[in-house]
């Protein structure tokens, strides 16, 4: 005879409640995964963007002591 869980504390391998959960957890995984990886992307960017602001600040400072030497 065929026996069924009901019960979500006896889980097996082979039901639909486990199942359903791994499929759940993956799918939550996966969004924590993609947060994560748009959070590092942004901290990247705004260091770039940084980085670039004080190049370009730098620059425009040694342009007009230059004019200002000269």
């Amino acid at each position: 005879m065929k026996t069924t869980y009901t019960n979500t504390i006896e889980r097996g391998i082979l039901t639909s409640a486990y199942k359903r959960e791994i499929r759940e957890n993956i799918a939550n995984s996966k969004r924590v995964t993609l947060s994560k990886m748009k959070s590092i992307i942004d901290r990247h960017h705004e260091k770039v963007q940084s980085q670039t602001g004080t190049i370009l600040q730098v620059s425009l400072f040694a342009f007009a002591l230059i004019l200002i030497i000269a």
